[in-house]
């Protein structure tokens, strides 16, 4: 192709309306993608927010099931007592101590721990023991360990104890209550004699002052006090009653479920959990479980050909972090 002649010019013309034209097409290029940054932020806030928000409800989810203030993860009778069966901690070097042959069944022991880090040290241990129904083995041989042991059931005539440390281990015809009182127990013994026994109820730290223990630890906790565990247990666990404590043994006793209708049994477990979750809040943790198979306090599983032990010992270990 060939051209030929001038170059033609193109004569542009400025006017107001072009101006106008101009200007609105840059704004409205400009505040589409002002749009669309705006929307491409949302959008990424958005996505950070359900990000971030799964584990943060999963974290709190987790603080509310350890606390467990409604037991909501409690749905039925197996759920609690699998809980209470799975261990929190570890111990190395658990011995069994004390205890009588009931049934063929040893019955009254309880375990201590001897891992380094809540050992009890000999010659420099103390130990409260509530609850002996008259079998003072575990005590004598916590005593020959070299601890102090104190003795405490009101339940009991003090002359039909068979102990070869009574001396030392300073039996008190006093029970563990959150109020103090006085009550007439009525014991039955084997050979038919009966037998009215006035027993004497205070709380911890009226027990300790009374002997002078204000300021001297107890090493080791043992509480087998019928029941009664779930009145006492939230009273330790306030004001710092339990410092110094480093092994709490409990027989907990959950037998009012075999009695209760079937609606207030779920609502009962929960509120025994919430109870036991105090110990866990200042770091007591399960280190032994062993059900008590005694016939008199087995739950019979509604429509099922099945029963679960309501009773059981728990050795909880303070090593856990406070919450």
């Amino acid at each position: 192709m060939r051209c030929e002649g001038k170059m033609a010019r193109i004569h542009c013309k400025i006017t107001p309306l072009s101006v106008y034209l101009v200007v609105l097409a840059t704004y409205s290029t400009l505040m589409m993608l002002a749009c669309l940054e705006n929307e491409q932020l949302e959008r990424m806030a958005k996505e950070h927010e359900q990000e971030t928000a799964a584990p943060l409800e999963e974290d709190m989810t987790i603080v509310r099931d350890r606390r467990s203030q409604h037991g909501r993860w409690l749905r039925s009778v197996d759920d609690f007592f699998r809980r209470m069966g799975t261990l929190e901690t570890t111990c190395s070097k658990m011995v069994s101590l004390g205890g009588t042959y009931c049934r063929r069944a040893l019955d009254n022991n309880k375990v201590v721990c001897l891992d380094e880090d809540v050992t009890l040290k000999s010659n420099n241990c103390t130990v409260y023991s509530f609850g002996i129904g008259a079998d003072t083995t575990f005590d004598d041989q916590m005593n020959y360990y070299g601890c102090d042991v104190f003795m405490f059931d009101p339940t009991v005539n003090p002359e039909a104890i068979v102990s070869t440390n009574l001396e030392h281990e300073r039996f008190h015809l006093l029970g563990l209550d959150i109020y103090r009182y006085n009550r007439t127990h009525l014991n039955v013994y084997p050979d038919g004699i009966n037998e009215n026994i006035t027993g004497e109820f205070d709380t911890y730290d009226n027990i300790r002052r009374r002997l002078g223990h204000e300021s001297r630890p107890v090493h080791y906790l043992k509480m087998d006090i019928e029941n009664s565990e779930w009145r006492v247990l939230p009273d330790l666990a306030k004001g710092g009653k339990l410092e110094g404590v480093r092994q709490l043994a409990i027989e907990i006793h959950t037998m009012d479920i075999i009695r209760a209708p079937t609606h207030q049994v779920l609502p009962l477990l929960r509120h025994y959990w919430q109870v036991l979750e105090h110990l866990t809040r200042l770091g007591f943790l399960r280190a032994w479980y062993r059900p008590n198979l005694v016939v008199e306090t087995m739950y019979h599983v509604p429509g099922e050909n099945r029963s679960i032990a309501t009773c059981f010992e728990v050795l909880y270990l303070r090593r856990g972090p406070v919450y």
